[in-house]
């Protein structure tokens, strides 16, 4: 009965592994992900095959491994890794593999006791990297996940990496060189801006173009040095062409927790393809999702329209509605600019598709001249205006914007205890107390002139004189005075209690 059993186990290890092996070679996201659910159709029997596989995982491999784990059971598996990255005879490659699966896959950041249990990540690091360099060529996604397991590193590891692909001195070093330029650790954005400087190759001159414009600023003159090396050793490199009159930006609102969707497009010569990316920009974070298509059904995407239309677009899952502006491309690209500036100051990495992709936006000129924020004029004070800053909130673009903390959970639970309670006299304690710190009112305001912009170029001026009035009484001790602020508190106490 026991050699049935393992005879079974193999049998099902073989067939999870020939199903992976048939993911690498799907022609199709599609087919992809199809095959991906019918192996995780078999249930907890996968696990065994994806621990097996960790020591002798590539990178296509591991992206196949990953997308199967996350529609396993999520405790078993995570359960399952842990225990991988923990026993003694598994390899450094084998404990970087399991840590990914996690972090990227199960969304489990390896926390201090697996990151110790490396031997040599420096060595790991390395191993991966002539890995990643002789797949790479043919599927330049490959750097994403290596980039990503480079954010979880000490700077040493990195910098180590750094140094091997100067010392390669081959146009293969210059891809990897440009996504760690932006690196938001300083020390290893200005190691590889230095490092591109000594390859002596026009694509290490386009590289350093590109990265002009979003490294931080004081690394931008290195950047500048390098690029002028090049130049004067004889590398011949073109000054970036014009923007693509083709590009498109749409641009969401920024909802109640700071969250701000903008999408980039850039229609095919002569095909119905569509170049897409989509950025979520977090106004206390920087861009921490990243997702591009080099080609996308048009017809799967909203169609051009004069800037300043609203796009109400319905969600694939159905879940809501989401809406969009029609922008300018150069307004597009200063938002990204301004997020990037949060991940610095955050040192939260910036998401890897982007730095892989982000050529698209910086590969071409004018982004030393981006338009300043475009806000309406406003008289100072205006009082009437203030009176009637809670009409914002009938807006559809601020129909996620209200008050999370748990001092409303305390309050709508004692309302119930005590409903003959005034709720208004609630609501003004409530807006008095949750208000009362400079740093909130600071979020806030910065929240509601961004709003203000939006709102101009979707063709609502009074509106955007609203929002920017109410920006600007942010500075005040009063401010939990404003109908606005007494709105979002009744809005979520309203939530809270279920009314």
């Amino acid at each position: 009965m026991a050699r049935g059993k393992i005879i079974t186990t193999l049998r099902d290890r073989r067939q999870v592994e020939a199903g992976l092996r048939q993911m690498l070679a799907a022609d199709s996201e599609w087919q992809f992900r199809r095959q991906a659910q019918q192996i995780a159709a078999l249930g907890s029997q996968v696990i065994p095959a994806i621990v097996g596989n960790l020591d002798r995982a590539d990178a296509r491999l591991l992206t196949a491994m990953g997308t199967v784990a996350a529609l396993l059971n999520r405790q078993e598996v995570v359960a399952a890794l842990r225990q991988a990255i923990l026993q003694p005879q598994r390899t450094d490659q084998g404990r970087m593999a399991a840590m990914t699966l996690l972090e990227r896959f199960l969304g489990q950041p390896p926390d201090e006791e697996l990151l110790t249990s490396l031997r040599d990540p420096e060595g790991v690091a390395l191993r991966s990297l002539e890995e990643v360099l002789s797949q790479a060529e043919g599927n330049p996604a490959l750097w994403i996940e290596y980039i990503r397991g480079l954010d979880r590193q000490e700077p040493d590891v990195v910098l180590a990496v750094v140094r091997t692909l100067r010392g390669m001195g081959t146009g293969r070093a210059v891809e990897p060189l440009r996504m760690m330029a932006q690196d938001v650790r300083g020390e290893i954005a200005a190691a590889a801006l230095q490092a591109l400087g000594t390859l002596r190759l026009p694509e290490a001159g386009w590289a350093l173009q590109t990265l002009r414009p979003i490294v931080h600023p004081e690394l931008q003159p290195a950047a500048g040095r390098a690029l002028r090396k090049l130049r004067f050793a004889g590398v011949a490199i073109e000054e970036l062409p014009p923007p693509d009159p083709g590009w498109r930006a749409l641009i969401g609102p920024v909802d109640g927790l700071g969250r701000q969707n903008v999408w980039f497009l850039q229609p095919g010569r002569g095909t119905a393809q569509v170049r897409f990316l989509n950025l979520l920009l977090a106004d206390q974070a920087g861009i921490v999702e990243a997702i591009g298509h080099a080609r996308v059904p048009a017809l799967m995407l909203p169609p051009p329209r004069p800037l300043g239309t609203l796009h109400d677009l319905l969600l694939p899952d159905g879940s809501g509605e989401l809406l969009m502006l029609e922008a300018p491309f150069d307004l597009g690209r200063r938002l990204v600019l301004e997020a990037l500036a949060h991940n610095r100051q955050t040192q939260i990495p910036v998401a890897a598709p982007l730095r892989l992709l982000s050529p698209w936006l910086w590969g071409s000129g004018g982004a030393d001249s981006l338009p300043p924020p475009l806000l309406p004029e406003l008289e100072e004070p205006d009082e009437g205006l203030m009176a009637v800053s809670d009409r914002l909130l009938s807006h559809p673009a601020f129909l996620t914007w209200t008050v999370h903390n748990p001092a409303l959970l305390q309050a709508a639970e004692e309302g119930r205890h005590h409903p003959g309670r005034d709720r208004e006299v609630w609501i003004r304690r409530l807006a008095r107390e949750l208000f009362s710190e400079p740093m909130v009112r600071h979020l806030l305001g910065r929240r509601l002139t961004a709003m203000s912009e939006w709102l101009l170029l979707a063709g609502e001026p009074w509106l955007a004189r609203l929002a920017l009035a109410a920006a600007r009484a942010m500075d005040q001790e009063s401010a939990h005075e404003l109908p606005l602020i007494r709105a979002l508190v009744r809005r979520g106490l309203e939530a809270a209690s279920g009314s």
